[in-house]
């Protein structure tokens, strides 16, 4: 690189080993450049910034000790303060993930006391159910109305007449 009073020395060296704008095109009056040539150097220099600003990794991390971790600092890196929200959706998502799990725990919780109120409901049924046929049984009916003094009905002593209905045909 040409050194000139106009012109700081830096390592400006375009992706691919393309060369660097030198320090003569710099420092050239605007006079002896035509436009065509003045607009290429204007857009070699705009070109380098845009690569520097992307691709600057210097202090990336800032300061990377357990001093600056525990005090704070590595937090205004510029690493940290590009990737900001990144971290905030990671905690975002950290958040919701927690409350959705304790959400399902809750909801299995219920579901296992509602399938223990459900078993007890049908055996009581199921005991119900079974009393009720015991009960209906032509024996104990007939047992129950013996013991009662209201009842006149008794069990027949003859058997029951058939019936024969003249068929139309």
């Amino acid at each position: 690189m040409l050194m000139n009073k106009d012109y700081k020395e830096t390592d400006d060296t375009l992706i691919g080993g393309a060369e660097d704008i030198s320090a003569e095109s710099h420092t050239v009056d605007s006079q002896e450049l035509d436009p065509e040539k003045e607009a290429e150097v204007t857009d070699k220099a705009e070109a380098i910034e845009a690569i520097k600003k992307f691709t600057d990794e210097d202090d990336d991390f800032g300061d990377f000790s357990f001093k600056s971790i525990i005090g704070g600092d590595i937090l205004q890196s510029k690493f940290f303060m590009r990737q900001i929200l990144w971290f905030l959706l990671v905690a975002v998502l950290a958040v919701v993930y927690t409350g959705n799990r304790y959400s399902s725990e809750h909801d299995v919780i219920v579901i296992d006391s509602l399938k223990e109120q459900l078993q007890t409901v049908k055996y009581n049924v199921l005991t119900q159910s079974s009393e009720l046929m015991n009960l209906s049984r032509q024996s104990n009916v007939e047992r129950m109305l013996k013991h009662s003094k209201d009842s006149m009905l008794q069990n027949p002593v003859t058997p029951p007449y058939v019936i024969l209905a003249d068929s139309v045909e």
